[in-house]
């Protein structure tokens, strides 16, 4: 019956897959007819609001919304005709050899529009009526204009920057450095307005407009920079690019063009995001959320030090945006781990050879090292890209436990040391091959292992009173685990991509093969003393071995459809079938020939199938956008103990449906009302029914019971002149897993259960103000008051109100040092069901910039005052247990990091950015 039910549900997602494959014309044009009806009632309603007159219109006021993607001029012009009046003029063989043009999906201006176009090429345009000519400009017969570049003082500023741009839009037509006369000379081959913007080191920066008429040569009045800012009369500047932005179902940073651009790398770049900081090995959301990193719509599939580790050899030069979605849409999985941040990079790689290469050391308590490198090699039709990374991270963690047990009165006093010697190392390979302009096929392979045997020590010593006002112990007990253990996580994907018109709409195709390999074999052994010291007890010992595989494979199918203007359509599938087989022996001795004890091993299979299907229909009209979807995902799972033939299964649909709306006030200020379900499975190895001796006295067992759990999130976010956010949000989660703690005499059992219901209502805040030109404080603050509802014999809710407050000053000092003090401090939270303390954290960065910003190092001080040192209270009816956490491997170190850039060969378009299938379910492996 098993293989049936398996064989009918791979046979059920192949059919679907296999149809929609082969989609053909007529499905498409169906397809559309659908979506009009639907959208109906909305069209006819709105038309006349979407209604944009243009006849008679400037070209520096009709606005035109088009996305090209390796196309030519003549196709993007032929865009602009079919929104607007106007019509162009040009000679067919002189544009007809601009191709490979790429502009991102947004609503300009014409008139910026054609700057986009045109920018680096030597044509310019002008408008007549409703028509508009495109002409080659005739290098010879530019404009030049001069000038000199002075102090206070009347003498010359050498090497002051000088730029030149068009008033109407301020894009740079031309840059310039000043000799060391201070004089200077730049180009422009058109009549009008321009903006002379002047900056130096030394001094402050100054704009000045000017006026470039029929005389060949302008020479400008000597230009004096002051110590001060000179503010001219009757000139508004306005940035180009905004730091933060808001589209309707993400919160937006642009690296690209900010002062961030130069000298950070992406996990710093983390705190700058409203709401995020990096603690330690977590990246965290407004104090206690989770993040999924993404970076170009691919998850990042490490995690801890290897996460921190790779986020850190990724330049900031490197990086276009940070894309954060608080509440994720229906085209994402349902089980997303919290939040998504997905880190864009910059979409131009060379023909030839670029990449980076990176290293550090750091000193915790052990030497760390790291070494990583990416190359991207682009010839013809192939991109190739490659990647390697190796750590040397020793871990350890020291916690001072005291316990106290009702019953009896019995005090222990514990300490648990762990030391963990660890090395890993990640490959990556990848390779795009376009098919034409419209078609690509990409295939890639990543790995990562530990190149030996990783072991790990673990110390338990623990002394017991027999009261708590006993002076005196009066018996020990010391444990001693070994463990050695290897790992292999690879994954290979291939995926085909056909771009199906030139507005954007796009099919996407995609499979994904991951397995997971351990071998985690351990000795425990327990040494039992009296008062005096004396072993009063045989000693106990235990060897464990566990051996586990899991394998996954994953269909993807992705249409996305532009169906009017501004109205996008999304549909798409997903398959995943996942197998899992675990064992775990244990023997009454130290090694693996001592005698089997077949009572505690155990061998567990598991088997799950997830089919998914999602629609989203996203409209844009003035200042309205919305965006609604919905996913289903049927969830078919089967368990069985091979010892004890016990077995779970399910086999269920589930609805995930969202919705966005967002109200635009002018060019300044949105408001986000943002709603989506989401869900959460148990991952494989928590299924397990094993149980796992952390020392003899502390048991941790699987639970092959568990079920998936659902949560609400509401919240509306309103953003205030492009960087102030304030977000209200309310989350609601049934039956969520939490560790659970109870006892047996002295010995503490942890099992994950579902037991909790979870309701808390936020508020959020983000401030960022620049005091200077050279310091910047960014602070967020987050207001939350948590209900939990706990089941068991009785209901318990238990209610806390938690402030967390994080705050980062920056320092851009001279000669390109660049200094970060940054802490965050959190009142007392929930540990699960338990309570955490009070924490804190402060830490340092100093940076400097070399050989033009292509090399960069960092001098880390994390925590230096050793202020982190969470404290957890678990309070049950049976026992009190008081945890504190002295020492951790990530939290305090003193370190030093480089990281090198470098790049040649000629701009052109990038690498395919496809979501590999099969991310998620690696990720719960």
């Amino acid at each position: 019956m098993k293989n049936s039910a398996t064989m009918w549900n791979m046979g059920v997602a192949c059919a679907y897959l296999i149809g929609i494959i082969t989609l053909n014309k007529q499905f498409i044009i169906w397809l559309m007819r659908v979506s009009i009806v639907i959208s109906l009632f909305f069209l006819i309603s709105l038309q006349f609001l979407m209604a944009v007159p243009v006849n008679g219109q400037k070209m520096s006021d009709c606005k035109v919304t088009i996305k090209l993607e390796d196309e030519s001029l003549l196709a993007g012009l032929k865009k602009i005709e079919a929104q607007t009046n106007f019509r162009f003029y040009y000679r067919k063989s002189e544009i007809k050899e601009i191709t490979d043009l790429n502009i991102a999906f947004s609503t300009r201006t014409v008139e910026n529009t054609l700057y986009e176009l045109l920018k680096n090429t030597d044509f310019s345009f002008r408008q007549v009526n409703n028509n508009i000519l495109l002409e080659r400009r005739r290098q010879e017969t530019g404009y030049t204009v001069r000038g000199r570049i002075v102090g206070s003082d009347h003498k010359p500023v050498e090497l002051a920057t000088i730029q030149i741009m068009k008033v109407t839009n301020q894009n740079i037509v031309s840059t310039s450095l000043a000799d060391t006369g201070g004089r200077f000379s730049l180009k422009v081959y058109e009549q009008g307005d321009y903006l002379l913007k002047v900056s130096s080191v030394e001094t402050d920066s100054l704009m000045q407009k000017i006026t470039v008429g029929n005389a060949e040569v302008l020479e400008v009045p000597d230009i004096v920079l002051n110590k001060s800012a000179i503010q001219l009369k009757d000139v508004t500047i306005t940035t180009t690019r905004q730091l933060i932005s808001r589209s309707l179902d993400k919160l937006i940073l642009n690296i690209e063009g900010s002062i961030y651009e130069k000298g950070e790398d992406a996990l710093k770049l983390f705190n700058v995001i409203p709401g995020v900081y990096v603690s330690g090995k977590e990246i965290v959301f407004r104090g206690s959320q989770g993040v999924t990193v993404y970076i170009d719509n691919r998850k990042v599939l490490l995690s801890g030090d290897q996460l921190l580790s790779y986020l850190r050899s990724i330049p900031s030069e490197s990086i276009k945006s940070y894309e954060l979605k608080a509440v994720p849409g229906a085209e994402n999985d349902a089980q997303n781990g919290g939040v998504i941040i997905n880190i864009v990079l910059k979409s131009e790689y060379k023909y030839g050879l670029s990449g980076n290469v990176s290293s550090g050391y750091w000193y915790n308590k052990y030497d760390n090292t790291k070494a990583t490198t990416f190359l991207n090699y682009r010839a013809g039709k192939f991109n190739f890209q490659g990647s390697f990374n190796y750590f040397w991270t020793p871990a350890f963690y020291e916690d001072n436990i005291s316990q106290q047990f009702k019953s009896t009165g019995i005090i222990s006093k514990q300490t648990e040391k762990y030391d963990e010697r660890y090395h890993s190392i990640g490959y990556n390979a990848s390779v795009d091959y376009k098919l034409n302009s419209q078609q690509t096929l990409g295939v890639s392979y990543n790995m990562f292992t530990n190149p030996g045997s990783v072991s790990s020590i673990y110390k338990t010593d623990i002394d017991y009173l027999a009261n708590i006002k006993a002076s005196t112990v009066d018996s020990s007990l010391h444990t001693k685990k070994s463990t050695t253990f290897r790992y292999v996580n690879q994954m290979a994907n291939a995926f085909y991509r056909n771009k199906l018109d030139t507005i954007g709409s796009k099919l996407d195709i995609g499979y994904s093969y991951i397995s997971y390999g351990l071998r985690d074999p351990s000795a425990l052994e327990t040494e039992f003393l009296n008062g005096n010291g004396a072993e009063s007890h045989p000693r106990d010992s235990l060897f464990t071995k566990t051996i586990g595989k899991s394998m996954v494979h994953v269909a993807n199918i992705d249409l996305e459809k532009h169906l009017f203007k501004l109205l996008v359509f999304n549909t798409g599938s997903k398959f995943t079938a996942s197998n899992t087989d675990y064992s775990m022996d244990f023997r009454n001795g130290l090694n693996e020939q001592s005698p089997l004890d077949p009572l505690k091993s155990n061998r567990f299979l598991y088997s799950e199938y997830i089919l998914a299907f999602y629609g989203t229909v996203a409209k844009s009209f003035k200042q309205w956008d919305f965006k609604v979807g919905i996913r289903t995902e049927q969830t078919n799972y089967h368990g069985k103990s091979v010892t004890t033939e016990q077995t779970i299964g399910r086999n269920q649909w589930n609805f995930f449906p969202s919705a966005f709306l967002n109200r635009k006030f002018g060019e300044n200020h949105s408001l986000t009302l943002s709603y989506n379900r989401t869900i959460d499975r148990p991952g494989f190895r928590q299924l397990n029914p094993f149980v796992t001796y952390v020392s003899l006295n502390s048991i941790q067992e699987g639970n092959p019971n568990l079920r998936s759990y659902f949560s609400n999130n509401l919240q509306l976010e309103y953003l205030l002149n492009r960087k102030y956010s304030l977000t209200v949000g309310y989350q609601n989660t049934n039956n969520a897993i939490t560790e659970n703690l109870t006892n047996i005499g002295d010995v503490i059992i942890s099992r994950d259960e579902n037991i909790t219901d979870n309701n808390n209502v936020f508020t959020s805040l983000y401030i960022p103000i620049k005091l200077t030109n050279w310091w910047e404080i960014n602070t967020s603050a987050t207001l939350r008051y948590r209900t939990i509802d706990i089941h068991g014999t009785e209901t318990l809710n238990r209610s806390k109100f938690i402030q967390y407050v994080r705050t980062a000053s920056k320092f851009n000092l001279p000669r390109k040092y660049f200094v970060e003090v940054s802490g965050f401090y959190k009142t007392s939270d929930f540990y699960g069901i338990y309570d955490q303390q009070r924490v804190g954290k402060l830490d340092i960065n100093i940076k400097k910039s070399f050989l033009n910003d292509r090399l960069t190092s960092s001098f880390e001080l994390q925590d230096p005052f050793h202020l982190y040192k969470p404290r957890y209270e678990i309070n049950t009816a049976e026992f009190t247990r008081n945890v504190l956490r002295n020492r951790l491997d990530f939290v305090r170190y003193i370190g030093v990091f480089f990281t090198y850039n470098f790049s040649s060969g000629k701009k052109q378009d990038s690498k395919e950015n496809v979501d590999a299938a099969g991310n998620e379910a690696r990720g719960r492996l």
